[in-house]
């Protein structure tokens, strides 16, 4: 899938949990959205892009609550694996 598109939905979801009151439960409600909803692949996906960066390319950036949510995903796969 187009990362652009995958950073978009990220981003709204993020938006969307949002309120402006408690970035923390933000953080935890598109965290668990994009596991409970998002396949494995896609998950994957915008891990590797979050880790490597745009890397010269035109990516939309992912928005602060979405770039800590893939942070979050990027830890546990990371813990998962070792």
């Amino acid at each position: 899938m187009d990362v652009n598109k995958l950073v978009r939905m990220a981003n709204q979801i993020a938006a969307n949990l949002d309120d402006g009151k408690n970035p923390q439960r933000a953080i935890d409600g598109t965290v668990d959205h994009l596991k409970r909803f998002w396949t494995p692949a896609m998950r994957r996906q915008i891990v590797e892009h979050y880790r490597q960066g745009s890397n010269g390319e035109e990516v939309i950036e992912l928005s602060f609550i979405a770039a800590q949510a893939v942070a979050r995903l990027a830890e546990e796969q990371q813990q998962a694996t070792a």
